[in-house]
């Protein structure tokens, strides 16, 4: 599995998951600006301070993936380097699955197969650091071997 590739698809996964979110907070701006005066007016009220509650919401998810773009950009830079240690940005196979160790976002679909975009500070993620092809790590009832790192 190419790790520069599988990197410029993540970048592209987050960014159309920002530009989503975008698009939600644009509805509600819509939605906030057409609701009419004449509704009752506490209820109109309320319903405007929820779609402002949820664009905060919204705006902070925002701000989250955005920082995780910045910082799979940097990775961007180093995806050529492979030293046979896991560390922060590594591809790795493990006799159950593709992992990649950076943000933990969850599954992300790359060139039919599912890699899970897993955080350094989860527990597998804490168990990966610092191992090479070969060794073994233990979740509970699951003994993983690694097979390969990119």
């Amino acid at each position: 599995m190419n790790k520069a590739a599988f990197i410029r698809q993540l970048t592209i996964t987050i960014s159309d998951k920002i530009q989503l979110l975008q698009a939600e907070i644009e509805q509600l701006r819509s939605d906030i600006a057409s609701d009419s005066k004449s509704t009752a007016g506490d209820k109109h009220e309320t319903s405007r301070a929820m779609a402002q509650l949820e664009m905060e919401k919204l705006g902070h998810q925002i701000l989250d993936y955005q920082k995780q773009l910045q910082w799979i950009k940097q990775l961007q830079e180093t995806a050529h380097i492979n030293t046979g240690t896991i560390g922060i940005g590594s591809l790795i196979q493990l006799t159950n699955g593709w992992y990649f160790l950076g943000p933990g976002i969850g599954k992300v679909g790359f060139q039919d197969q599912s890699v899970f975009c897993i955080s350094v500070h989860s527990p597998l993620g804490l168990q990966l650091i610092n191992k090479t092809t070969g060794q073994e790590v233990s979740l509970p009832n699951l003994n993983l071997k690694i097979t390969s790192v990119c």
